[in-house]
């Protein structure tokens, strides 16, 4: 499988960008993600998940309607859960959101321990998810035991 290939090159360009941590949900229908890959800290995915912090994210109801990037900060006003204040807790304090495609959507969440993410990182990285969205699109005609392969893609640190 090339592709798999070319997958695993994508998230490893894309770990490299900067040292940040990411949530990627790839081909996301009826709220759920076809693909996903994590480097966010397990203690936060693990905090996250019990909380089920994300029917109140910020980010994700911005990603849900939206297309391109936005700020964490941009969105802090809306955020009354604190789901930001949660994440910094965690060491996740500055983050941006990437989403795109129309109906077939892919969504990004970055988040960086101790600076803003730069315009040219999260170019970079709409370039990289962009591809990943591509290479995968694909992917919402395969079979379980072929999303299973590449659902156990790593993303190396």
């Amino acid at each position: 499988m090339d592709n798999l290939r070319k997958i695993e090159d994508l998230l490893q360009r894309l770990n490299r960008v900067c040292d940040w941590t990411f949530a990627l949900g790839l081909h996301v229908r009826f709220a759920s993600p076809t693909l996903s890959y994590l480097t966010y800290p397990k203690e936060w995915v693990d905090y996250y998940t019990e909380k089920e912090l994300v029917f109140v994210d910020p980010t994700v109801r911005w990603a849900i309607s939206n297309q391109g990037i936005c700020d964490w900060e941009d969105l802090a006003d809306g955020d009354q859960s604190d789901v930001f204040g949660a994440a910094a807790r965690f060491g996740l304090r500055f983050g941006k959101v990437i989403a795109l495609g129309e109906l077939d959507r892919s969504l990004g969440f970055f988040a960086h321990p101790s600076r803003p993410i730069t315009q040219e990182e999260i170019e970079q990285a709409q370039t990289l998810m962009q591809e990943l969205h591509d290479v995968t699109r694909d992917a919402l005609d395969m079979s379980e035991e072929e999303l299973e392969k590449l659902r156990q893609i790593i993303v190396p640190a």
